[in-house]
């Protein structure tokens, strides 16, 4: 009955979203609030001639508690109204400085909600001199605060997944060159350079992949993978560089066979695969990264963008448990380190904490001996990733499917070297290295991977 009980609970937390949201906070004696977004529209519209690009968004979403509303966007605010009145987008910061969001700046009482906001689009952008083609991306990345969804359009923070629809046109040249979207949305093309993009309703702002390029830009493949369950999943693997989407697609059918053979069918309806060169970042069914990188972000769709972290101080999981398989499933009696607060940080941190890729790993590697009886640590993923696969989690939830899975307590493990409320001298061999995996890419990199 026990592990029942906490088996439905893990259930039930892991779909509760807004309960996760940070507290709430006063902002000059008015309360901000978090909300929930329930669905999203967008048009996204390159001007060929003017070489700028908009956004215009139609957001619905719920408030719970009174107050002004919280949800974030890096980009320039045009026009802005609520429920068809203009209204003032302000930026505030959290209450520890932590990091920032935008406000939308009128107390309102809980109830349903549209907002209509139109924003540039700057980042990632590139036109010809001739005004023919653009090339376009939403890059992101775990371990820069700030660099989900937002740096694009408006959206909210990762406790909460959305339905979005973006519907891709350009403008400004009857003459332009023919385009082609790479996404892990569902693509419809509507006619010369018109595209519209259906997002699942359990994405979060770090899920969505987006790739506009010009047709023919990149050599590419498309084949279907058998999965397990039976299901045949479209998979397109794309570069610069034929041989490099030779490798990767040898390479992409070894990793899915280990991974399913590990974790289960693979989670999502299909697959990209962007053999960029370098760098390295992880979607949902989709991933930009290096033929060296290719296994640890194929294992990111299972954990990171398919049980999802609910906010910066549960991303250390995804980054360890793909740290532990990149090591070989190492087993480790004890950890190597003194101890670590890789989820003791501000709640309202939106960042993955680096100790994940060296540290955290070591602390898989431990938890794999302590469930050696139970079938290891990969059991344990499998079960784990079964319950609540497109949900979002916690540290916590996770430490209690631990517990209940395994009968053990794992309290003194997690204060100590999870939650650093021991604080004691780290002994960790290994030290807190750069991932090899996720290299920053300067703004001029990825520019140049459009």
């Amino acid at each position: 009955m026990k592990v029942f009980l906490l088996t439905m609970l893990s259930i039930n937390l892991a779909v509760a979203g807004i309960s996760f949201a940070p507290k709430n906070f006063e902002v000059k004696g008015s309360q901000a609030v978090f909300v929930d977004f329930i669905t999203m529209e967008s048009v996204v519209t390159y001007d060929l001639k003017e070489k700028e690009t908009t956004a215009e968004s139609t957001i619905h979403f719920k408030v719970i508690k009174k107050g002004k509303p919280l949800f974030d966007l890096k980009e320039k605010v045009i026009r802005a109204t609520l429920t068809g009145s203009p209204v003032k987008i302000v930026e505030v910061d959290s209450p520890d400085r932590e990091t920032s969001y935008m406000m939308v700046d009128q107390t309102l009482e809980p109830g349903d909600y549209t907002l209509t906001l139109t924003n540039l689009i700057e980042a990632n952008q590139r036109y010809d001199w001739y005004g023919k083609s653009v090339r376009a991306a939403f890059w992101m990345s775990d371990l820069t605060d700030r660099k989900y969804l937002e740096q694009y359009l408006p959206t909210n923070l990762e406790f909460d997944q959305f339905a979005l629809t973006m519907h891709v046109k350009m403008v400004g040249n009857a003459k332009m060159d023919l385009h082609e979207v790479y996404t892990n949305g569902q693509l419809t093309v509507n006619g010369k350079n018109d595209f519209t993009i259906e997002f699942p309703e359990y994405f979060t702002a770090s899920s969505f992949y987006y790739h506009l390029s010009v047709q023919n830009s990149f050599e590419k493949t498309s084949f279907n993978f058998k999965s397990i369950n039976g299901k045949q999943v479209p998979v397109v693997v794309y570069s610069s560089s034929t041989s490099n989407v030779r490798s990767a697609t040898t390479k992409t059918k070894k990793v899915l066979a280990e991974l399913e053979g590990k974790l289960g069918a693979w989670p999502h309806p299909s697959l990209v695969v962007y053999v960029a060169g370098s760098g390295g970042m992880e979607h949902s069914g989709a991933t930009r990264t290096s033929l060296y990188a290719l296994g640890h972000e194929l294992i990111h769709s299972y954990y990171a963008r398919g049980v999802m972290p609910m906010d910066g101080n549960s991303g250390w999981m995804d980054e360890a448990i793909a740290s532990w398989r990149d090591d070989g499933y190492q087993v480790a009696q004890r950890p190597s380190f003194g101890s670590s607060t890789m989820s003791g940080h501000s709640p309202y941190r939106r960042t993955t904490d680096r100790k994940a890729y060296s540290q955290g790993a070591n602390f898989m590697a431990y938890l794999n001996y302590q469930l050696s009886e139970q079938g290891g640590l990969i059991a344990f993923l499998k079960h784990f990733h079964d319950l609540n696969s497109h949900k979002s989690v916690t540290t916590k939830m996770f430490k209690q499917e631990l517990e209940s899975y395994s009968g053990m307590s794992f309290t003194r493990e997690f204060d100590r070297y999870i939650y650093g409320q021991k604080k004691e001298q780290s002994t960790d061999k290994a030290g807190v290295k750069e991932n090899p995996y996720h290299v920053e890419l300067s703004e001029k990199e990825l520019e140049n991977l459009l």
